[in-house]
């Protein structure tokens, strides 16, 4: 979940959901009965223009039909699940095999029609909550390993928190293109060399210098 997407909740400010079916009746059911002081509700009726809408606007939520001429239900979950946009999916069926397909492309929750206003509100901030849990826990895995070493290193050089040092060790290996573990390696045994030469201060000294390249990079 974004730091965009958080501050949006915690300031009071209103979510951007997308309600995508092909049926224009319940899109404008649920856009004129979801509540307007939580949420700014937008409509697609296909699968083909949620996507578009989707590349074009910054959608903080979508609810999308399973069942949909043209463009599926399914792949437009796909979409979604490349632009990292956590949805729900909506369904007429009440069928494990729909359900599961929908889970294994990345939804937060399975609705059946039909639904009220009052239910979707709710399935969005319950699957909003998932999708924070399951960022925490992939977080939690990631800082694991040689990672966590690095972490630890680079909490001590920059003197930061867990998240901010793994944040910083992300943010150098965006622009190279580069794995976190592999830069992990490199970090750790910098580190480990400065170390036996120059002592702490020293191998800090290199680590922030190493570390530095990146924001100084990303300026030029």
């Amino acid at each position: 979940m974004s730091s965009r997407d958080t501050n949006k909740r915690s300031g009071g400010r209103r979510l951007d959901v997308l309600i995508v079916d092909d049926d224009p009746m319940i899109g404008l059911l649920l856009q004129g009965g979801i509540d307007a002081e939580r949420f700014s509700v937008s409509v697609a009726n296909s699968g083909s223009d949620a996507i578009t809408m989707c590349e074009a606007s910054g959608f903080d939520f979508v609810v999308v039909d399973y069942q949909m001429p043209g463009k599926s239900g399914l792949e437009v979950a796909m979409a979604l699940r490349r632009r990292k946009i956590p949805f729900v999916m909506l369904s007429a069926y009440a069928e494990i095999r729909i359900e599961q397909q929908a889970a294994r492309q990345g939804a937060l929750g399975y609705l059946i029609k039909p639904v009220t206003p009052k239910q979707v509100e709710l399935a969005i901030c319950t699957a909003l909550a998932r999708a924070e849990e399951i960022t925490s826990l992939e977080r939690a895995a990631e800082v694991s390993g040689i990672v966590g070493v690095a972490v630890g290193l680079t909490m001590g050089a920059l003197g930061c928190s867990r998240m901010q040092a793994l944040d910083a060790l992300r943010e150098f290996c965006r622009p190279r293109n580069r794995a976190l573990r592999h830069v992990s390696l490199e970090v750790t045994n910098l580190y480990e060399m400065q170390l036996l030469s120059g002592g702490v201060p020293s191998a800090c000294d290199a680590l922030r210098d190493y570390l530095n390249i990146a924001s100084g990079s990303k300026n030029d």
